[in-house]
Parts: structure tokens; C-alpha cells; sequence
């Protein structure tokens, strides 16, 4: 008797625990499944979450699958608007690492992508060229046959205030270090020789040797999304920012060229200044957005007097955030996609009606609204002198 009660209890704790594991396998799979995939448990445990409210009948599909998380994170959305809980604390505390989860799956993604051998870069694709003694120069890529034809390296010089170009012989045999950004890829690094120089459609060139040893560097945490959304900007210029305050003067005028929730890259008129602290107010799917940051670089077009702005975000409302992330991941409910596809479709129709009409007339028309825009852009966003911002500065703290 007294042998048979330990056996007994063994056998029934046994049962308990093969029951307890029929009941979670589903649970136990996709959580070994997720650590063998190199997830965090935190990450893990979001993802077990949206699949019970999704009602997914294999979870494990949102390991592998980015459409079945977007129609998830699209589902989520879609009932929190309806229930009236879409800017609860809760709502968009699980969006966010849901998004983070989407980033990073996108930049996974990212890293398998890239070039495999300078012969797959394309002409006109600005470098930079590191010669040892001389310094960093800059040329562009004239042609990608048996060599790596690059324009003659040009070297600018901050003291003389002019270009400087060594002779094609200085540069033969030389071992030199070249650096890239293909856009909306990443940026490169390669080590290479140059093989001899010359002439290519009488143009002064370096032919450097091919190589398969390429270094990539994803320049960003972030995944931008191409966009065009007209924008107000304000500068700042106290040290005490309310985050909360809306903008109801006019600011500058200016267009989204890309955007992410941690930065966008700004086309404005005239020429932009280096480190000036912006904000930004704009619509996107229809949610209202602030965006507070710092003004990195700028690129400007003399022939154009436009200036591109590379924008850092510095503080955006998590509710705010997640608006851009639904936008940059094409994360829509279905009522906004239909209103989409709808003004589309009037786009569409307009077109139609307008080829109808004398082709002259329309190609006036569509000129005029350009220029307007142009216009627009130039009279918001002239970025003169000290003078001028402290004049232009519309924001109250």
C-alpha cells in the first residue's frame, strides 16, 4: 500500500502534465519556435497576443509571413477605431512594439537585399575616394564594363576655395578606399586599385579594378516610405517647447519628399541652414501630426534655389508615431483604403474629362498649378540670413 500512493501520484502528475502540454502546445510551439528564431520574449509574448485576437489558426505564420501581420496589426486598428479605444494608452503601447517587430523584419530583410559586385552599380552614382596622403575626393561612376570607370576625382579645398584634380598618372596603381549610398539601399565601402587612366566620351577617367568585396552598412533603424505630403514648418528657438501646442498661424510651406517615425527629408525653396530646430505639422491618413527635430544636412540646387533638408526627429507622440508607421508599412483599415480608392478613382476621371479638352489648354493648366506650388515653396521656405529666420519665426512657447 505504502508503495502503490507514490506510484499512483507519479502516474497522475504525469497525466496532469501531459495534459497541461496537450492544452498549451499550440502556446509552447510558437513560443520555442520564436527563441529559436532569435525573438525576445517580450517580442514573443505581443505576437502570441495578436494572434489570439486575430483568431490565426496557424500563429506561427506571423514569424513568416508579413502579410498576416499587416492584416493583424490592420485588424487591431480597425477594432480599436470601432470601439472607440484606438488612442488608449494600452492600444498604442501594443501598436508600438508591434511596429517595432514590422521594422524590424523590414530591416532584416534589408540586410539579405545588396550588391554582390561593383559590375551592378550604375552610371552616374556619386562616390567618394579615399587616396592615402591626399585625402577624401569626389567622382561619379562613367561606366561599369571590364573596369569601374570613374569621372577624374575632383578634391575641394575649404582654404583656396577651389578645386583641386590630380593627374590620371598620380592616381595609376594606386590602392584607394571608395564609399557610396545607393539610394534606398544603404551605403558601401569597398577597396580596390586603380588600374590605369584615360579617356571615356572624352572625358578624363580612372578605370578602377572590379571587386565582389563590398561592405554594407544599413544607414538607418528605420524604414522611410516615398512620399509627397505638403507640410507646415516652424522654427524654435526657446529652449522650453511645448509638445502639445498646435500651430494655428501659417509656418513655411513645404513638401515630404520620404518619412519615417524618426525623420523625413524636406524639400523647401531657397537655401536651408545646417542644425536649425524645426517643427512640423501635417496630416497623414488622415491623423494629425507634430513632429519636433533638428535639421542635419541640407543639399541645395543653386539652379533650382530649392534646398533638400535631411530632418531628425527628436520627439513625436507615441499616438503620432504609430499614424506614420501605419502610412510607411501601408497599414490602412479597409473604410480609409475604399476613400482612397475612391479619390482615385475621381483622379482618374478628372484625367479622362481633361483629355477631352484642347490638349493646349490643359498643358497650360497643369504648368500654372506647378508653378504655384514652386511658388509657394520658395515664398515659405527662403532661408536667407539670421535675420530673415528671426523675422519668419511664427512659433509661441
Amino acid at each position: 500500500m505504502h508503495i502503490a500512493l507514490p506510484i499512483l501520484i507519479t502516474i497522475v502528475c504525469i497525466l496532469i502534465v501531459a495534459r497541461i502540454l496537450v492544452i498549451y502546445k499550440s502556446k509552447i510551439d510558437f513560443y520555442s519556435k520564436g527563441l529559436d528564431k532569435g525573438f525576445l520574449a517580450k517580442e514573443i509574448s505581443a505576437l502570441w497576443k495578436l494572434s489570439r485576437q486575430c483568431h490565426l489558426e496557424n500563429p506561427e505564420a506571423l514569424y513568416v509571413s508579413v502579410p498576416a501581420l499587416n492584416d493583424c496589426i490592420n485588424s487591431i486598428i480597425s477594432k480599436s477605431k470601432a470601439d472607440g479605444t484606438d488612442q488608449t494608452k494600452s492600444v498604442q503601447d501594443f501598436l508600438s512594439k508591434l511596429y517595432q517587430y514590422r521594422t524590424r523584419i523590414a530591416l532584416e530583410s534589408e540586410k539579405k537585399k545588396g550588391l554582390e559586385s561593383t559590375r551592378y552599380l550604375s552610371e552616374g552614382q556619386k562616390v567618394r575616394i579615399i587616396l592615402r596622403g591626399k585625402g577624401v575626393f569626389v567622382s561619379r561612376i562613367v561606366n561599369t564594363g571590364r573596369e569601374l570607370t570613374v569621372s577624374l576625382p575632383i578634391q575641394y579645398s575649404e582654404k583656396a576655395h577651389r578645386n583641386f584634380i590630380l593627374s590620371g598618372s598620380e592616381w595609376e596603381g594606386k590602392n584607394v578606399s571608395v564609399y557610396l549610398w545607393r539610394k534606398g539601399d544603404a551605403s558601401y565601402a569597398f577597396d580596390t586599385v586603380v588600374v590605369k587612366s584615360g579617356t571615356f566620351k572624352n572625358e578624363g577617367v580612372l578605370f578602377l579594378r572590379h571587386t565582389e568585396k563590398l561592405d554594407r552598412a544599413q544607414k538607418r533603424q528605420s524604414i522611410r516610405a516615398a512620399c509627397e505630403i505638403y507640410a507646415q514648418m516652424y522654427m524654435i528657438k526657446s529652449n522650453v517647447i511645448s509638445y502639445e501646442s498646435v500651430n494655428t498661424e501659417a509656418g513655411y510651406r513645404c513638401l515630404l519628399e520620404d518619412i519615417s517615425e524618426d525623420g523625413a527629408m524636406i524639400r523647401i525653396g531657397g537655401k536651408g541652414r545646417n542644425n536649425v530646430k524645426i517643427k512640423l505639422q501635417f496630416t497623414v491618413n488622415n491623423s494629425f501630426i507634430m513632429m519636433y527635430g533638428v535639421i542635419r544636412a541640407v543639399e541645395y540646387n543653386a539652379s533650382l534655389d530649392q534646398s533638400r533638408l535631411h530632418f531628425e526627429c527628436t520627439h513625436i507622440a507615441p499616438s503620432m508615431k504609430n499614424a506614420i508607421l501605419s502610412f510607411v508599412y501601408n497599414v490602412i483599415p479597409p473604410e480609409e483604403q475604399e476613400i482612397n480608392e475612391a479619390i482615385m478613382q475621381l483622379e482618374e476621371d478628372a484625367d479622362e474629362v481633361s483629355g477631352s479638352q484642347n490638349d493646349d489648354s490643359v498643358s497650360v493648366e497643369e504648368e500654372s498649378e506647378e508653378s504655384e506650388d514652386e511658388g509657394q515653396l520658395k515664398n515659405y521656405t527662403e532661408f536667407k540670413s539670421e535675420e530673415d529666420a528671426e523675422k519668419s519665426d511664427v512659433i509661441t512657447i
